[in-house]
């Protein structure tokens, strides 16, 4: 492990915007419905029906997280939030788009999102309540909310077995990454994804051994945050859909 004690952490998410096709979002939710790698699935409002509805979505290693549009007024995230609890109770993961004032960090927690992924932090914001460990990019502006951000690191192929610099070395030891298999373009391909999702399982496997690098939700991050609910990789964690 990591002089901080800590295995590198992945948290594997994928989009699934309302413009997708359903077949193809319907491939997705399977593929990660027979894969033993937590998955989090971004969608928007309109989505949310099939995406929690969908058969394996529920389980502990899958986890569903609201995307929040940019410029969303306070009335219409209370609307937002108010639906997903109707529709889709226990969704305690939101993706926030653009900046996050202190009146909505407030509505989320009242909505009960307990973690708000982010594109960016808001530089105006105060520093964070708790401390999240080294090399995790997480903050906690507001009690019962974590804020975290992307990483914008690539699946590390062959081309980073043969680098010796550059983001194809994948994360550092001890570290947070929160990846997104989608890709640039406008909807993401299954079998993108479902490629993207070995690589870094292959690298994690090469990380000298169990407990070198796990796999984790956006919804676990609070629990291992505070150093709880580990989930090593090894062996047959994972299991090739």
């Amino acid at each position: 492990m990591s002089r901080t004690g800590l295995p590198t952490t992945l948290v594997i998410c994928c989009p699934l915007p309302t413009g997708m096709p359903s077949a193809a979002a319907d491939a997705c939710l399977e593929y990660g419905r027979r894969s033993a790698v937590p998955l989090t699935w971004i969608t928007s409002i309109d989505r949310l029906p099939l995406v929690a509805g969908h058969s394996g979505v529920g389980a502990a290693r899958s986890a569903v997280a609201l995307e929040i549009p940019a410029a969303v007024s306070r009335q219409e995230l209370r609307q937002l939030l108010a639906r997903t609890a109707a529709e889709a109770p226990g969704i305690d993961v939101a993706a926030v788009r653009g900046p996050l004032s202190p009146e909505h960090r407030r509505l989320l927690v009242d909505g009960g999102i307990r973690v708000a992924c982010r594109d960016r932090f808001d530089d105006d914001a105060r520093g964070s309540r708790r401390p999240a460990p080294s090399g995790w990019p997480c903050r906690n502006t507001l009690w019962g909310l974590w804020e975290v951000t992307q990483s914008t690191a690539m699946p590390p192929g062959l081309a980073g077995r043969l680098l010796a610099w550059g983001s194809h070395r994948g994360p550092l030891p001890g570290t947070l990454a929160v990846l997104d298999v989608g890709g640039q373009g406008p909807f993401p391909d299954p079998a993108t994804i479902r490629g993207r999702i070995e690589q870094w399982w292959n690298w994690a496997e090469r990380q000298n051994g169990p407990g070198q690098a796990m796999f984790a939700t956006l919804a676990d991050l609070p629990a291992l945050i505070t150093g709880a609910g580990r989930l090593p990789v090894g062996g047959s964690v994972f299991k090739v859909a």
